[in-house]
C-alpha cells in the first residue's frame, strides 16, 4: 500500500491486529494464530514437491503454534511485534529460542528448525503480539505434517520437567 506524498507510516504500536489481519489477509491456522501463503516455489524436487514455500504468521498474546513437526527444515523469521519463543522438545531438554529485534537481550531475528524435530512456538512473556514468517523446504505439505498428541509426547518426553512444562502449555488439553 502505497503512501500519499507527505502521509507518515503508521508506527507499529499504532497498528491493531484487526488492520494486520486485513492487510495481510491472513487466515486462522490450524495450529493457533492467523497465517497467509505467500510464496510457494514453481520448481519441483524429482518427486514433484515445490522446494519451498514461505508464509506471513500472526500470534496474539495468549495463542500459541502447537507441538508438531515436519519432514522439512522450518526457518522462523522475525517481522514485527514483540518477541516470539520457539521451543523444541529432545531427550536432554527443551531448547527455546526467542525472535525479535533486542540482539543485545539474546533475541535473534530468524532461527531454523531442523527437519523431524518436535517445535512449537509462542509470544514471550509481556509481548501483545508478533509478527512472524516461516520458510519450510522443502516445501510446506500438510501430508508431512504431524499434530503432537500430548500423552505420545509425555510418554516420549515427560521424564524431563521442562519438556513436561512446554507439553502442557503446547498441546491441547485432552
Amino acid at each position: 500500500m502505497a503512501r500519499s506524498h507527505g502521509e507518515k507510516e503508521k508506527p507499529q504500536s499504532d497498528i491493531n491486529i484487526e488492520e494486520i489481519i486485513k492487510i495481510l489477509k491472513l487466515q486462522p491456522h490450524p495450529e493457533g494464530g492467523y497465517f497467509k501463503e505467500t510464496f510457494r516455489d514453481s520448481s519441483t524436487d524429482s518427486a514433484g514437491r515445490s522446494r519451498s514455500t514461505s508464509i506471513y504468521y500472526l500470534l496474539q498474546a495468549g495463542q500459541h503454534s502447537q507441538l508438531h513437526r515436519l519432514d522439512a527444515s522450518e526457518g522462523w523469521h522475525h517481522y514485527a511485534g514483540g518477541a516470539l519463543e520457539v521451543v523444541e522438545l529432545n531427550e536432554a531438554g527443551p531448547k527455546v529460542t526467542k525472535l525479535g529485534k533486542s540482539l543485545s537481550a539474546g533475541e535473534r531475528p530468524q532461527y531454523v528448525v531442523p527437519p523431524r524435530t518436535w517445535f512449537g512456538a509462542k509470544p514471550a512473556d509481556g509481548t501483545d503480539w508478533v509478527l512472524a514468517g516461516c520458510t519450510v523446504s522443502p516445501a510446506f505439505d500438510f501430508e508431512k505434517f504431524e499434530m503432537g498428541d500430548r500423552m505420545k509426547l509425555l510418554d516420549e518426553f515427560g521424564d524431563n520437567e521442562g519438556c513436561r512444562k512446554w507439553i502442557e502449555e503446547l498441546t491441547p488439553d485432552q
